[in-house]
């Protein structure tokens, strides 16, 4: 155990690090101790933006084949349930989750990658879905949320040909938003979170709920979702407080109430 380290800063950024050598390969327990790390810090006001990375020389190469070369099929059902449940809680997450991509991440790993809102790549990073070169096809989410990401054709091509591809390939696709320096990975994914400190902490999480959960809905559906996601940021102290703050021209200090 222990295949996951997380720290949260005073300002409210939490890191969460993947660290299980070599390859951060998805066995049980990691994806265990991730589900649980993310459910642990859900609820903690502490928290306002997550950042997923990888304390190894990749972000992940994938799920554990060693775990899965001795499960029998029955096993192997449950452990894509395990995967499906980490991913699901990740990608339902209070606050917006940032993840740094570094080395590989390859079929399991870029599914986990894709729960996340933001994906910032390393420039020698190498990402890609092989899973039918082995004879299954992306199960824990790839052949939805891909699509969702880079669009459908996009989507096809790269889980279709299990091609891998390199960081401003990945880049032209949409699939990552960023691309750095590897040296710098952490302090881009820190920049970018503190753009999304400097607004109101109730206003970011509604405006990811309404997203979320609009994406696929009819536009009549997605507009009742924005205003319900609204008039929770339009009962707040913040909202108040921001209104205060633009009258007086000073900065406003969030509550996060």
């Amino acid at each position: 155990m222990n295949n996951i380290k997380h720290e949260i800063s005073k300002n409210g950024i939490c890191i969460i690090s993947l660290d299980r050598p070599p390859v951060n390969a998805l066995s049980i327990d990691l994806l265990y101790e991730l589900r649980k790390t993310f459910e642990s810090i859900n609820n903690n006001k502490d928290v306002r933006v997550t950042i997923l990375k990888s304390n190894q020389k990749h972000f992940s190469a994938g799920a554990d084949l060693k775990e899965k070369k001795i499960m029998s099929k029955n096993d192997a059902d449950k452990a894509l349930n395990n995967f499906n449940n980490c991913f699901n809680i990740i990608e339902n997450h209070n606050t917006p989750v940032i993840c740094l991509i570094n080395g590989y991440c390859l079929g399991g790993g870029a599914e986990l990658s894709l729960s996340c809102d933001i994906r910032v790549g390393s420039n020698d990073c190498i990402v890609g879905f092989p899973e039918v070169s082995i004879g299954i096809i992306p199960g824990a989410g790839g052949t939805q949320r891909l699509p969702r990401a880079i669009g459908t054709s996009g989507a096809k091509y790269w889980i279709y040909s299990a091609r891998k591809f390199n960081a401003q390939e990945a880049m032209e696709y949409s699939f990552l938003n960023f691309i750095t320096s590897n040296e710098n990975l952490v302090e881009k994914g820190v920049s970018i979170a503190n753009e999304i400190l400097r607004n109101a902490p109730i206003a970011v999480n509604s405006a990811k709920s309404s997203i979320d959960k609009g994406f696929n809905k009819n536009i009549i559906d997605g507009l009742k979702i924005e205003r319900e996601n609204y008039n929770i940021t339009l009962n707040t102290k913040d909202r108040d407080e921001a209104l205060d703050a633009f009258i007086n021209k000073r900065k406003p200090k969030w509550e996060n109430e």
